[in-house]
């Protein structure tokens, strides 16, 4: 009897001193986190997560390519409030409620959906949208499982009204960042402020350079023309940096990822000279009932993924594929649609209700090959 629990037990014992580990290595590394930052230990069970999916050998052909994520993380707001920006109702005396429990609760539960994303490889890169600073991302990727991958963070305030923002998370182990810029959108309604476009140019596997660029355009709210036309002027302001690169290396590998708020067909993105939009092919190849997003029982295919030529020639040393492109559909970010039937994103919240999901959006997925 005591030879077959040995086993058990010394596991379990060797998850405890990981745990420990970890959280003296954050107080040790991370000292100017605030104390709200530090106070809540890991959980032992993602402990457990990291090391069944991360410490075990991973498959050699999983390890040969680069997984690249995009999420629109949906209201990724502190708690606390900014007097220059509209956040008040995710504050905890405002309309949502929004407690430290809560967001402990949203940032626990988005870091276990990467951790189901990564299939024994982590992403090498995760471009997010709607996080509200660098102290949100920071809680995500230091004070949740996701620690030990230690993910470098690219981000800058942006001048949206609500402060909502996009980021890029990279794995310091397979990304080297070059240059970064962030690229101001001119709405034509002057008065109104939208996110900034984020850039940069880095090396994978210190192998090839690659640019990244980070969407999130204005959405459809308000009337057809103005909200069109507000989407055009981000395609412009994106496009003009594009054409500049191009310019300068015709065979530049060039990724524009987000949420482009349109679908495929009618997206102004799709227009780009050079450049495939891998989701018009996943639109071909999926049933109708599947999309990165649902509204009012339809689902709408509004997250992209836009590769120049350069980067589908599968005789250089990073290629991808047209059909590289993935919607992660997972159950744990699923809940039944009880007006509409069928499945829809579990959201955080539903109107003003707390309803304890991670978002209204499904993370979208390609894959770089990795030829040398």
């Amino acid at each position: 009897m005591y030879k077959q629990c040995r086993k058990p037990v010394f596991l379990y014992l060797r998850m405890k001193l990981l745990q420990n580990t970890m959280q003296k290595s954050w107080a040790t590394c991370f000292p100017c986190l605030t104390p709200v930052a530090t106070i809540a230990p890991v959980p032992l069970m993602c402990v457990i997560i990291f090391f069944a999916l991360f410490l075990l050998p991973p498959k050699k052909a999983c390890a040969q390519d680069f997984r690249i994520v995009f999420w629109n993380l949906e209201n990724f707001f502190d708690t606390r409030d900014d007097p220059l920006t509209s956040d008040d109702e995710f504050t905890p005396m405002g309309e949502k409620h929004w407690s430290r429990k809560k967001f402990n609760e949203k940032r626990n539960g988005l870091a276990k959906a990467i951790l189901l994303m990564a299939n024994g490889e982590l992403p090498s890169l995760i471009g997010v949208a709607e996080a509200e600073n660098r102290y949100v991302l920071r809680q995500l990727t230091e004070a949740t499982a996701l620690s030990p991958a230690g993910y470098g963070i690219i981000h800058k305030d942006s001048p949206d009204s609500r402060g909502i923002d996009v980021a890029l998370l990279y794995r310091k182990d397979r990304f080297s960042p070059l240059k970064t810029d962030f690229i101001n959108v001119r709405l034509p309604d002057t008065s109104m402020k939208t996110r900034l476009i984020l850039y940069t140019k880095g090396v994978l596997d210190k192998l090839d350079t690659i640019h990244v660029f980070v969407n999130h355009w204005p959405s459809k709210y308000g009337s057809g023309t103005l909200s069109d036309s507000r989407r055009e002027a981000a395609a412009g302001s994106l496009r003009r940096y594009c054409d500049s690169l191009i310019l300068m290396n015709s065979k530049a590998n060039i990724m524009l990822m987000g949420d482009f708020n349109d679908s495929p067909e009618r997206s102004a993105a799709s227009a780009f000279a050079g450049f495939t939009n891998l989701a018009e092919n996943l639109q071909k190849r999926i049933r109708r009932g599947k999309g990165s997003i649902r509204f009012m029982g339809e689902w709408e295919l509004i997250d992209h993924f836009l590769v120049s030529s350069n980067l589908m020639d599968t005789l250089e040393p990073i290629f991808c594929l047209p059909e590289s492109m993935e919607i992660f559909s997972h159950t744990y970010l699923l809940e039944n649609d009880r007006q509409y039937l069928g499945l829809t994103p579990k959201r955080t919240f539903k109107g003003p209700r707390y309803n304890g999901g991670l978002s209204d959006h499904l993370p979208i997925m390609m894959t770089i090959k990795k030829v040398w």
